[in-house]
């Protein structure tokens, strides 16, 4: 009985032996295929958000209204000048395209996943920081019409929590905040706060708010204040928005300032 016990417990222990080796080597292989795993996921998600992000791109750029805003500015209709600036700004697209492509599809990388798993907070912030491209067309300072500026109020209504982060790379960095206010199931007001910081003595705050009404109708409110060692400076824009049955747009921007001036346009869907 004795010898019996023994040998089930000598086989025993080698099958464990043996499931050890199995599960270990089994792992290894897993380590030697991620990387390869990884860059076609990542591939993946860079093509879909580049799509995503260029069909935008290109939509807002030559929207209409975009090719107004130009004509105001050439005064007298330099032809050549409206052509160079259509190469200009599909060059332009095409780029921020590519970048904001990148910034999306670097979100999911594994670093971000493991660090979401244990600081859920500072994932969140990460994430917006590179991600959320959407807000940074958010022109609080502008009257004319920016089609990804209503997309990304389009997307913060539908989930309304707080978004958050910096944007430090740029010439003009600011941190902000944007989320949007709820009354039971009812959407009240959608806002983003930016805190801007430039060159060290030049600070100003911006507010976005837009208030949704009944028929497709909404109202968006712009607000600056800059205050730094020379000067100060208010600035206000009142945007109205109607989306017509058609598919086509209404739109009214005016800016107060020393020199008032508004913008207004109307676009149909063929």
């Amino acid at each position: 009985m004795l010898l019996g016990g023994i040998v089930c417990l000598t086989a025993e222990m080698r099958g464990a032996e043996q499931g050890l080796q199995l599960q270990h080597s089994r792992t290894e292989e897993t380590l030697i295929e991620s990387p390869a795993d990884e860059a076609r996921a990542f591939w993946e998600r860079f093509t879909t958000a580049f799509e995503e992000r260029s069909a935008e791109n290109f939509a807002d750029r030559l929207h209409p209204f975009s090719s107004m805003n130009w004509r105001l500015r050439l005064g007298d209709g330099d032809n050549g000048f409206l052509q160079d600036e259509t190469s200009r700004t599909a060059r332009k697209s095409l780029s921020r395209s590519f970048t904001h492509g990148l910034r999306e599809a670097s979100v999911d990388l594994p670093l971000m996943q493991w660090l979401k798993e244990r600081q859920g907070l500072l994932a969140d912030f990460l994430r917006n920081s590179v991600a959320n491209v959407g807000e940074e067309s958010v022109a609080p300072n502008e009257p004319s019409y920016h089609l990804v500026e209503r997309s990304w109020w389009d997307r913060l209504s539908e989930n309304s929590g707080l978004r958050y982060g910096i944007r430090p790379f740029r010439t003009a960095p600011y941190a902000y905040a944007g989320i949007g206010i709820r009354d039971g199931e009812t959407l009240l007001m959608l806002a983003n706060l930016r805190y801007v910081f430039r060159n060290f003595n030049e600070h100003k705050f911006e507010l976005a708010l837009s208030l949704p009404l009944t028929h497709g109708l909404s109202v968006d409110v712009g607000a600056g204040y800059k205050f730094d060692r020379d000067e100060a400076g208010e600035h206000f824009v009142l945007k109205l928005f109607k989306k017509l049955d058609n598919g086509g747009i209404f739109y009214v921007g005016m800016e107060l300032r020393e020199q008032p001036a508004m913008y207004a346009g109307i676009s149909f869907a063929l």
